[in-house]
């Protein structure tokens, strides 16, 4: 396994998802098949509201995966849960799935709500409960009577390892046969496991607040505050979210789906919330009668309870209507293994073993044995879609892209989605600075994936309320200090045939791969470490996601990504290991360092080449020195006493953390040579009896392990394995210590330095102690060293793209200094007979950033139009170029771009793309916006927290932009993307009445440029619940030439009728063009022609020119009934008219901070509601509403008059 293995003792069961279900397809374009893979999923709550929100359901097919791996925080330490917990999250999610399918009437919804969310049971429920396990359990009896089963075509098993697993929970829930001692003994373990999460929730929580329910409530987070901390704390105290007393009396037994342990290690876990997984702004949002969402008025449930079970019903339903689209797969086991053996498979191909363990915590091998993984079956093994929830979290960013990135479909629609929850840094701009072990972008262009959120510095999902939270209420009272964010990677695919590797020169890679390895351990510089020491650093050495085995395979995947000499590469990076100082422990992790680069094919240490000699054979065991062949690599498995294990078990759990344990092979203390110690990070871990049948003299000895399902709970040995140099070994083959101990962290220091010693060892012995020692080729029951290929399958990669006239290649340019790369060289190699004899002939030769990670190559007038296309936006003014005509090539040398330099973008905010099938949007979501909820914007008392939440599209450093508008006389610093977002405001003000007139006619106005070039016509306004924000749902008409005189009767009518006027420049005029195509594209339902023009000029937008249309013609008209009414002659715009979705448009804190300190946070919360200067309010002339300062949002004014006349005053607080 490439993480570090922990002590698991506790063993933590979250079952219930912690973040709001999110659309699994939205950035998939309409009609194309998805291939989605979930790890971490937990519950199924994103596959159910994708079948909802996704508008393409019905006739998209979607095949899930799903490897349900549930980690879980302790506190602020980490742990990874055994495998009864992840096949407890199969059996529920498989179980709940079979009820929806079956009762299709809905007569059973509110039973199977409380078995899927409830603590304690009725009798009735339970009942339904015991029915359908005991069903499940009767088909499940072999494979094959599953997959021929009435669900076994929706739902299947990757592997026979699941099923069984699977099928022995359903039969521990059916427990029909128990008597009524087991059933007690049943309840007092539920009650022990209530007991312990209740006493952990207390010492987490202590006195704060658990507000982890916020973002669920997002965007009218604010309005639930009070509510929702309330509704967790009647959950955990009654285990039920109903509050009615009489259905609350009947609910006493204890749900079987939430206690599934056969031992008192099982621990519910403290955070487990049922709302937490859906959108509950419906609970407080004005909606529309007959909206999407409505709440009955008649419901006895508390509003956001009835909101949660409201979209539990709705989902359940379109679950079943989409059921002969999709295909649900289930596996359970550790998601880093499963990748990889998904990678094997994609590059050996499915008959060979990839020799990798289930788990880091039992021996059997994994499998995918079912029959459509062998012999290039139907299972997905690459995949369009890949989710990895909060892993990032408790694997580590590069653990887990190099496990995904190479199953990452290679087109340019394919979408990878990482999360992270808990706080590591002071900020999200330090965890991205943080995340890939060195400089993030010239990481992310060695993983060949682009966070693109990060580039662009734009995002229609909102996260700023739960920033606005962090920073008014500060870390201390905020639950577990989390903070939710989300990355969306993207590939930038230059052509259908390769995946363009990068040149490097060896250097300078060798450079960059050491500052990773300096990064990656950045635990074992203890100048660092004690260089800032408080509670925040504490906890990230205490929670460590690496060792050299981890590195070696990154190395791996850096090796099949990039284009260098490879053995000089990797000479120079363990020269500079070799002479590091830096890491205090880097001499004792070195062996294994050479090991895991040996076992990966990287680089081979001569010695390890040499043979061993008669003489130092003889020295050896009267067993290894008897082997024939003497491997490179030697697997130890080190049986460690029960009564050692005691030094931990016997530890409170509140005290325990989850120490890191580690091999250790080292120097008798006699030994006539020089000392040394060599430690080894990569465990397996079981506990069990060893036999063998065959000697250990033999090269083939194997030992066979009964393993003892009850763990640390049990009597049996713990038993240890891990990888180590047969060189090592052979240098005191009797003598030497072999020890199983606990890596140095703050944690574990102070924890076990005073029992253990300075050494920290749980059990040591020498490696002749028979009794307790096995030497073996391999580890147990495995007959090879665990597969890491990372190779994208063999159409991705390629040096070079290229076609009939040109290859293009592009070449990283290294800072040896920083370590990162500093600028891209771009090379067009010519292979045209024509063009080579331009180049040679002299022609000009001219180059111009047509986009931001496009460079234009024109040789000579009329020439071909030449593109070099970068991994990653550069700055094309500042390129320098080199023509080598008589060896007919071209090379372009640019920065990159920070992005921040978005300022020299302003228009690469959501990129598009032509395609064949429609254009494809790139950062952001697809909408179905008839089944978004309509907001009543009559109730404008009720939505004045739209105020807030548009106001938060800006970063500081915007809103300190805007500051000119009033505070200087001097020309105003102009800003495209600041204006946008002002006119953005407007428009949600204007057409909610919030502040201003009301209005839901507006004309983007450019007055230098000839006047109005854009209509909008505001149908409604949406809840966008899966992306936090809302929407406009309108209609918009860019007027161009051709089309003015064909709407001219109509114009005239709307001039005589009125419209609200927002006045743009030149530049935001050219903004407004270019984010068109995007939000008509993201809600179209109706088919692009064959001729549309974005593929036929393969441009989009058409154009941005003055007079010119920016949209295709192929959804003009595609308007639904009814749709815009009480304008004159509608009817003669209608056919021109389109149907966009209009979202406001957020800065990435990633990027830049929402927030500069507390005071500004507050400042932009804040909802006074009268007039600074004169008093009145809002609703005294008669709806117009109040309008805030621009600069601090602070306060607000009812005229420009009044605002004007109070200045003085003001502008002496309005930037505190």
């Amino acid at each position: 396994m490439h993480h570090p293995t922990f002590v698991n003792i506790i063993s933590f069961f979250y079952p219930l998802g912690n973040t709001p279900a999110v659309c699994l397809t939205q950035d998939l374009p309409p009609q194309q098949k998805a291939n989605v893979l979930l790890l971490g999923c937990g519950d199924v709550r994103s596959i159910l509201f994708t079948t909802y929100a996704d508008k393409d359901a019905r006739s998209r097919h979607i095949d899930y995966t799903c490897c349900d791996h549930e980690p879980a925080v302790l506190g602020m330490y980490f742990r990874l849960l055994v495998n009864a917990r992840i096949t407890a999250s199969s059996a529920r999610n498989i179980l709940l799935l079979t009820l929806i399918l079956d009762y299709t009437d809905g007569s059973k919804d509110t039973s199977i709500w409380n078995i899927y969310y409830h603590l304690l049971l009725d009798d009735e429920s339970l009942a339904l409960l015991q029915t359908q396990a005991q069903k499940l359990f009767s088909l499940s009896a072999s494979f094959q009577k599953w997959h021929t089963s009435k669900y076994g075509k929706l739902l299947k098993m990757c592997d026979q390892g699941t099923l069984f697993r699977t099928r022995k929970i359903w039969n521990s829930y059916g427990a029909s046969t128990w008597n009524a001692n087991d059933r007690r003994s049943f309840n007092q373990r539920c009650e022990t496991g209530l007991k312990k999460a209740r006493e952990m929730q207390a010492s987490n929580l202590g006195s704060g607040m658990n507000l982890t329910g916020f973002r669920s409530a997002a965007p009218l987070s604010i309005l639930a505050v009070d509510d929702l901390p309330k509704l967790y704390q009647h959950f955990w105290k009654h285990g039920v979210t109903d509050t009615d007393h009489g259905i609350m009396s009947k609910s006493k037994i204890p749900n079987p789906m939430f206690f599934v342990s056969a031992d008192d290690a099982f621990t519910l876990h403290y955070g487990t919330d049922p709302l937490l997984g859906f959108h509950l702004a419906i609970a407080y949002a004005p909606l529309t009668p007959g909206s999407p969402f409505e709440l009955s008025e008649k419901s006895q449930l508390a509003p956001a309870v009835a909101a949660a079970r409201l979209e539990f019903r709705t989902w359940s339903t379109s679950f079943r209507k989409c059921e002969l689209n999709l295909t649900v797969r289930f596996f359970a086991g550790d998601a880093l293994a499963f990748c990889h053996t998904l990678q094997h498979m994609n590059v050996r191909g499915n008959g060979s073993k990839s020799d990798w363990y289930r788990d880091q915590y039992h021996l059997e091998p994994l499998v995918l044995d079912s029959d459509e993984y062998v012999s290039e079956g139907s299972a997905p093994t690459i995949f369009n879609v890949i989710d990895t929830s909060n892993l990032l979290d408790h694997l580590g960013a590069m653990n887990l892209l190099v496990a995904t990135g190479p199953l990452l479909e290679h087109t340019i629609l394919a979408t990878l989605y990482t999360e992270a929850l808990v706080t590591k840094q002071k900020d999200l701009k330090a965890l991205v600075d943080n995340i890939l072990c060195g400089h993030f972008q010239s990481l992310s262009i060695i993983f060949g994936l682009l966070p693109i959120e990060y580039w662009t510095n734009s995002t229609a999902t909102s996260s700023v309320e739960e920033h606005l939270l962090d920073s008014v209420m500060g870390k201390k009272e905020v639950a577990a200090g989390q903070t939710h964010s989300r990355l969306t990677w993207k590939r930038r695919v230059v052509d259908s045939h390769s995946l363009k590797s990068i040149y490097f020169d060896e250097a300078e890679l060798a450079s960059v791969l050491y500052q990773v390895y300096l990064n990656m351990f950045e635990n074992e510089d203890l100048r660092r470490v004690f260089s800032q020491v408080n509670l925040h650093t504490f906890s990230n050495q205490s929670l460590l996601h690496y060792h050299r085995g981890s590195l070696a395979s990154f190395f791996c995947f850096v090796k099949s990504r990039v284009v260098t000499d490879w053995s000089k590469a990797m000479s120079g990076f363990i020269r500079l290991v070799e002479h590091d100082t830096t890491l205090l422990m880097g001499g004792n992790y070195i062996q294994e360092l050479y090991l895991q680069l040996y076992l990966h094919d990287l680089y081979t240490l001569p010695a390890f080449e040499l043979p061993f000699d008669h003489f130092t054979r003889s020295q050896a065991s009267n067993s290894l020195g008897s082997w024939t062949n003497i491997p490179t690599s030697i697997c130890i498995t080190l049986k460690v006493p029960r009564a050692k294990v005691a030094q931990i078990t016997g530890i409170p759990w509140t005290k325990l953390g989850t120490p890191i344990l580690h091999g250790v092979l080292q120097s008798s203390s006699n030994s006539s040579g020089p000392q040394w110690q060599n430690i080894f990070g990569g465990l397996q871990l079981a506990f069990g009896e060893i036999s063998s049948s065959e000697s250990r003299q033999d090269d083939h000895f194997q030992i066979t392990i009964a393993e003892d399902v009850h763990g640390w709970k049990g009597h049996s040995p713990l038993l240890v394995s891990f990888l180590v140099p047969s060189l090592i070994i052979m240098q005191e083959p009797r003598t030497a210590t072999v020890a199983l101990g606990i890596q140095s962290t703050p944690q574990s220091v102070l924890t076990f330095r005073e029992s253990l010693g300075i050494e920290m060892n749980i059990y040591k012995t020498t490696l002749d102690d028979l009794d307790h020692v096995y030497l073996t080729k391999f580890r147990p029951n495995l007959s090879g060293h665990a597969s890491v290929c990372n190779f994208e399958y063999s159409s991705q990669k390629g040096s070079q793209a290229s076609n009939n006239e040109i290859a293009s290649s592009v070449r990283a340019n290294v800072d040896l200094k920083t370590r990162q790369i500093k600028s891209l060289t771009g090379r067009l190699d010519i292979i045209s007979g024509s063009i080579k004899s331009r180049l040679i002939s002299g022609a000009t030769v001219e180059t111009a950033q047509i986009s931001p990670d496009t460079i234009g190559i024109d040789i000579g007038d009329n020439g071909p139009k030449l593109n070099i296309i970068f991994p990653v936006p550069v700055l094309g003014f500042r390129s320098k170029s080199r023509i080598a005509r008589k060896s007919s090539y071209v090379e372009v040398e640019v920065p990159m771009a920070a992005p921040r330099d978005g300022d020299g973008f302003p228009h690469f905010m959501y990129p598009m793309f032509p395609s064949k099938n429609g254009p494809i949007i790139w950062n952001m979501p697809y909408l179905a916006l008839d089944l978004l909820p309509r907001l009543n914007t009559s109730k404008k008392k009720q939505l004045e927290w739209l105020t807030a939440h548009t106001s938060l599209m800006m970063s500081s450093r915007e809103r300190q932009l805007r500051e000119s508008s009033i505070a200087s006389s001097k020309i105003p610093q102009k800003d495209a993307r600041v204006d946008l977002k002002d006119s953005l405001f407007s428009l949600f003000m204007h057409f909610s009445g919030v502040q201003g007139q009301q209005a839901r006619v507006f004309g983007i106005n450019d007055p230098d440029q000839g006047g109005v070039h854009i209509l909008v016509f505001v149908s409604c306004l949406k809840l966008d619940l899966a992306n936090h924000t809302v929407v406009l749902d309108a209609a918009v008409l860019p007027l161009h030439t051709s089309l003015m005189a064909k709407i001219e009767a109509f114009l005239g009518k709307v001039m005589q009728m009125g419209f609200c006027n927002i006045k743009v420049n030149n530049d935001e005029l050219r903004l407004w063009k270019q984010m068109l195509p995007a939000w008509v594209e993201r809600c179209r339902d109706w088919e692009h022609r064959t001729s549309c023009q974005y593929l036929t000029t393969s441009k989009i937008p058409l154009s941005i020119e003055n007079g010119e249309n920016p949209l295709c013609s192929c959804g003009e008209g595609s308007l639904p009934p009814k749709y815009i009414l009480g304008i004159p002659r509608w009817e003669l715009a209608a056919k021109y008219a389109v149907r966009a979705a209009i979202s406001p448009s957020f800065s990435v804190p990633f990027v830049e901070q929402s927030f500069q300190g507390n005071n500004e946070a507050g400042r932009v919360a804040s909802t006074k509601a009268d007039c600074r200067s004169c008093g009145k309010s809002g609703s005294d002339d008669g709806g117009k509403g109040l309008l805030k300062c621009s600069r601090c949002q602070a306060v607000r004014y009812c005229s420009v008059e009044c605002q004007r006349t109070d200045w003085k005053r003001h502008k002496e607080e309005c930037s505190k």
